[in-house]
């Protein structure tokens, strides 16, 4: 089963500003998303799946490198993935 990933228009916006090896992680993290799902983003380790707390109760962030993190929400009924935000992390 494939999944859907939808980006808001802010997002491809801040993607193409971000360096290239960011696009590139985004791109595998995406393509993974597409083909295996969201559990397969829970096998690797790497990508710190986590759930966000707070005022972000219900949306989940991947670290695609050790500054930048992906936030995303997922509609399992609708098998889709919906990017809000990919930035830099601030610690």
């Amino acid at each position: 089963m494939t999944w859907v990933v939808v980006e808001q228009k802010s997002v491809i916006k801040e993607l193409n500003k971000l360096p290239g090896h960011i696009q590139a992680s985004y791109s595998y993290w995406r393509n993974l998303v597409i083909f295996d799902g969201i559990n397969k983003l829970r096998e690797i380790k790497s990508f710190h799946f986590e759930k966000l707390k707070g005022r972000r109760n219900k949306q989940f962030s991947c670290r695609l490198s050790k500054s930048y993190r992906v936030i995303f929400e997922v509609v399992v009924k609708e098998v889709k993935v919906i990017v809000l935000e990919v930035n830099k992390h601030e610690y």
